[in-house]
């Protein structure tokens, strides 16, 4: 009799311990950590929670139903504005948020971090940051949000407007995430077939934008161009190029200044066209790369061809494609 009780009262002990290990676990984790648990039921979570803060492959989210577009930073260019993201994803989309929710996000097959702003005029303190979908086991998000459950998906839009995930985002960093905005423009073309997305809102959502037009940048590109020579680096060329005065005016000087820090950076970007269009250059490095929409692309947009929607062709600059010399012909066994 007095085994059994001891064996009783050992158990019980151990039961305690376990207890106040798990609720002292849970402390440690703390608010957010009970938040992704929550979440965790319904389906957004990874069991390798090593990997738990690696970015999702887009279209497969909204696949599987673990988010929905518009509700995290889809349309966080509409939003900025007094747009109500909450709304966005019980509400019927047509126009823009439409493309870029159901044409873009919903069919791009990578995991690559996009722009948090498609259109970063004027610019805040989301305009340089690029963000993906993560575990909701990812505990550190770097200024993204974390998920919450159906229940608190749809009190956070009817309730209070807010906008709230049923998966947690994070804002990306560069050193361990694959980031659109460090690709070149052919591969980022190439993504875009593979995908069959619009390749103009696919360079919008990879590369920063300045308010510089195509007009105000043609000639200082052109005379890079000419300027070029195979052993000179391009910082000095860029260099060597003769800067305007103040008698053409402070915006002529200001062009020239941010146009050359951009070429000198080799970092894609996009000149803006009026009104935010579809149509616009984009430069990289000393490369100039026209985006214009076909003749017939409202045809390829209503057959669903998106990827073919608008071209994108290297005008300046441009390094030509250098071919494999081929194996040479055994013609004894031919």
């Amino acid at each position: 009799m007095a085994l059994r009780v001891a064996s009783a009262l050992a158990g019980l002990a151990l039961a305690e311990a376990l207890a106040g290990q798990q609720a002292q676990e849970l402390h440690k984790r703390g608010h957010t950590g009970a938040r992704a648990d929550r979440a965790d039921a319904f389906g957004a979570t990874r069991t390798d929670r090593s990997g738990a803060c690696d970015c999702m492959n887009w279209a497969e989210v909204y696949y599987n139903k673990h988010a929905s577009c518009g509700r995290a930073k889809e349309l966080y260019f509409l939003s900025k504005y007094g747009f109500s993201a909450a709304y966005a994803a019980t509400e019927p989309i047509t126009g823009l948020p439409h493309k870029v929710c159901n044409d873009f996000f919903k069919n791009f097959k990578d995991e690559s971090c996009v722009n948090v702003d498609l259109y970063p005029f004027p610019r805040d303190n989301m305009s340089d940051k690029q963000w993906c979908y993560v575990s909701n086991d990812c505990n550190d998000l770097n200024g993204g949000e974390y998920a919450t459950n159906q229940v608190g998906f749809a009190q956070g839009g009817w309730n209070n407007l807010a906008s709230t995930s049923t998966l947690s985002w994070k804002i990306c960093d560069p050193s361990v995430d694959s980031i659109l905005k460090y690709k070149s423009v052919g591969e980022l073309v190439d993504l875009g077939q593979l995908s069959d997305v619009s390749l103009s809102r696919l360079l919008r959502l990879a590369y920063p934008a300045v308010n510089i037009t195509w007009g105000e940048a043609m000639y200082i590109m052109e005379a890079i161009d000419e300027a070029w020579a195979p052993r000179v680096t391009l910082a000095e060329v860029v260099d060597s190029l003769q800067a305007p005065t103040s008698a053409w005016g402070s915006r002529a000087v200001d062009v020239h200044s941010m146009l050359s820090d951009i070429v000198k950076s080799e970092q894609g970007t996009i000149l803006d066209s009026p009104g935010h269009g579809d149509n616009f250059h984009v430069i990289r490095g000393r490369e100039v790369w026209v985006v214009q929409r076909i003749a017939l692309g409202d045809m390829a947009y209503l057959g669903g061809h998106f990827a073919t929607e608008f071209d994108v062709n290297c005008t300046i600059g441009c390094a030509p494609v250098r071919w494999e010399a081929p194996s040479p012909v055994d013609l004894e066994t031919l």
